[in-house]
């Protein structure tokens, strides 16, 4: 595991072999949020040592790690809007004191195409913006353009409300926390780690990697390992008892005697997986590849049935 860096060093990006920087690491979250750059993308302290984004938790802005359900989507288009806007009021301040500066930025800056939702964010807006540059030629429709400014104040209103009784972000992941239960271990780098007998009931560890790690007899209950890489892990008499193991790599993991008791594997990749002696009452199988290379049926549940043809 890596030591965490100081959150004001620069850092080199590389993204399809183009290399730009270096930049803080404040903007880095910006490109990450935006889409200008991917978790799969190197960065560099000193332009020779590369490594993807993914393995420095600092860089990743926390609206990233909850986004894969309905609250984290919406909070990280909410964040995507919110830098969105702030880099057109910036880029509207620098056409001003520059006139055609605003425009002449080299390819390697664009975003990759936008979502539907962004899309539909700015048409809105320019259309509000040209409905108020006309207000001075149509001032007999003031009270209509009153009654519009209470709607939205009222809409403004209800979504302060509901974000105040929105569960707070997740904190960024801790890589060098020591095993504990609700440790959150997201992304993180934990190739071969001996974690015989510990409790992580509860933990978050998405799409961390798990290569190699020793997990016997570790108490897992209703730990986060979607997409995590657990290729030949050795969880002999390991609990993961409501687990969530969606799209988790399992290929040559030992699982001997491992209680699966209502575990998510759905999409999970268990090919040449040792599930001797494994409780998989109630574990959820769909779409999941089996130890003999079949995929699951939709519905398979404690067993791997096979598709209808």
């Amino acid at each position: 595991m890596t030591e965490p860096d100081t959150t004001n060093s620069l850092w080199f990006t590389r993204r399809q072999g183009q290399i730009a920087g270096p930049h803080p690491v404040g903007l880095i979250s910006r490109y990450l949020l935006l889409g200008r750059l991917d978790l799969k993308d190197e960065v560099s302290q000193d332009g020779v040592a590369w490594s993807p984004i993914h393995e420095h938790p600092q860089l990743i802005p926390v609206e990233l790690w909850g986004a894969h359900g309905p609250e984290g989507h919406l909070r990280l288009l909410q964040a995507r809007l919110r830098e969105d806007e702030r880099i057109r009021d910036r880029r509207q301040e620098d056409g001003a004191a520059h006139p055609g500066g605003a425009d002449a930025r080299s390819g390697t800056d664009r975003r990759r195409p936008e979502p539907p939702e962004v899309i539909k964010f700015r048409q809105q807006r320019a259309a509000l913006l040209a409905e108020s540059g006309q207000r001075g030629a149509a001032r007999r429709r003031w009270p209509w353009m009153l009654g519009g400014g209470l709607v939205l104040v009222l809409a403004v209103l209800g979504l302060l409300y509901a974000a105040s009784n929105r569960p707070p972000p997740l904190p960024p992941p801790d890589c060098l926390a020591p095993a504990a239960p609700g440790v959150n271990w997201n992304y993180c780098a934990l190739v071969g780690a001996d974690l015989r007998g510990v409790d992580l009931s509860g933990a978050l560890i998405l799409s961390g990697d798990l290569q190699t790690a020793r997990l016997d007899q570790a108490r897992m209950v209703g730990a986060d390992l979607s997409y995590a890489n657990l290729r030949q892990a050795r969880l002999l008499s390991t609990d993961l008892g409501g687990a969530r193991m969606i799209g988790t790599r399992l290929v040559s993991a030992r699982l001997t005697l491992a209680r699966l008791t209502d575990a998510d594997l759905s999409h999970a990749d268990l090919r040449g997986a040792d599930l001797a002696g494994a409780d998989l009452t109630g574990a959820i199988l769909d779409r999941a590849i089996w130890v003999d290379g079949r995929t699951c049926a939709v519905g398979s549940v404690g067993r791997c049935l096979d598709p209808e043809p």
